[in-house]
């Protein structure tokens, strides 16, 4: 498989994530409109607060999603020789790709999974190259291709 379409799947994951966040701010947003003129309780502008903060918080979160589907989207046709931001590893057993965390699925008869620089597994993946092992958990990968 060649990395664009890897890639697209990965998108098309990733863009479950920015849908489900759109999702949260509209709740949000709803929820911290309410009609200051037919609400009495204090407990009710409590509640209007609250909303609106996780209205923000969700609001931040999807703005960051953006920019990882921007960086996703660029990634497709650039071509790396190392293990970093960016690159696609094609190990004996899965894809790894480094730079945006989405949850793992299945591609053919491999896993593919992802993880942000920020992952603790970065460290062991860092810098690799073709032909090199990485250790995840209790198994070893042959890193067959870097993309």
């Amino acid at each position: 498989m060649d990395k664009a379409y890897i890639l697209s799947s990965i998108i098309d994951e990733y863009q479950k994530v920015i849908d489900n966040l759109k999702a949260s701010v509209e709740r949000y947003k709803h929820e911290s409109d309410i009609d200051e003129d037919n609400t009495l309780d204090p407990e009710d502008y409590a509640r209007q607060t609250e909303a609106k903060d996780m209205q923000l918080r969700f609001e931040k979160m999807l703005n960051e999603a953006k920019q990882n589907l921007k960086f996703l989207e660029d990634s497709k046709s650039e071509t790396k020789e190392i293990a970093e931001a960016g690159a696609l590893l094609e190990t004996d057993k899965n894809y790894l790709f480094i730079g945006v965390s989405v949850p793992a699925f299945k591609l053919g008869d491999k896993d593919v999974i992802s993880f942000s620089e920020d992952a603790p597994i970065y460290q062991n993946v860092k810098g690799k190259t073709s032909g090199e092992t990485i250790e995840m958990g209790n198994n070893n990968f042959e890193i067959k291709n870097i993309f």
